[in-house]
């Protein structure tokens, strides 16, 4: 699937949190791309009748989803999206030759919030997919949390990144990690031999295009509402 030879398309989204007018807003791009990708934080309220009602928007415009549940959705909201078949949560696909895997919640933080793993368990999740798509020419990570120390940076100053996917980035060839969770920390900045993009939140409008070709392009955007 995807686009044949001229690549594939992606709109990449995170931190939603339960907010329908923005996606309604970016109705165009989400049905020009050929998958939509959702790092985590779908809802406001942690509920799974949140998380469907998101869902069943954004199925207006397109049915093509990859994603993760965040540190704020509670476990019912990664069930349903396993019953979607859209969650990337310690799964690989391969699309159109290229590999995605994905980690969702979030490493432990301050304040308590429904959906945390430890540092050990985000390892074994990592692997868990990488292992189904490591021999693909371009390889994604959708993970909720941004690596320790790459786009991670809260307003207090604070490093909200895990320890264990920047060590997984180190150690193995992934081309491109689509996260979010830091909202204020949204950006691109490569990271070794990956490019690290934190969508920010999509609540206020922010999103990332990518085109996946022969090279890769992410380019930051924001819808009004």
């Amino acid at each position: 699937m995807g686009s044949g030879r001229h690549g594939m398309k992606l709109f990449a989204v995170s931190d939603i949190h339960g907010a329908i007018k923005p996606i309604n807003k970016a109705a165009t791009l989400i049905r020009e791309a050929d998958w939509v990708v959702i790092s985590g934080d779908i809802t406001h309220t942690k509920t799974r009748a949140e998380a469907v009602d998101v869902i069943a928007c954004l199925e207006q415009y397109s049915t093509r989803i990859l994603a993760v549940h965040g540190n704020w959705d509670r476990v019912e909201v990664k069930e349903f999206l396993e019953e979607k078949t859209y969650s990337l949560h310690g799964k690989g696909w391969m699309l159109n030759g290229i590999g995605f895997f994905g980690v969702g919640g979030s490493s432990p933080t301050p304040l308590k919030t429904p959906t945390m793993y430890t540092e050990k368990e985000i390892d074994l999740i990592l692997r868990t997919g990488y292992e189904q798509v490591q021999d693909a020419s371009k390889v994604v990570l959708i993970s909720h949390t941004p690596p320790r120390g790459i786009r991670d940076r809260s307003f207090l100053g604070l490093r909200g990144g895990s320890h264990s996917i920047k060590a997984f980035l180190e150690e193995r060839p992934v081309s491109l990690c689509l996260c979010g969770h830091i909202h204020e920390a949204a950006g691109i900045e490569r990271f070794q031999s990956t490019l690290v993009a934190n969508s920010g939140s999509f609540k206020k409008g922010h999103y990332l295009c990518i085109e996946i070709g022969s090279g890769l392009s992410v380019k930051r955007g924001r819808v009004d509402y």
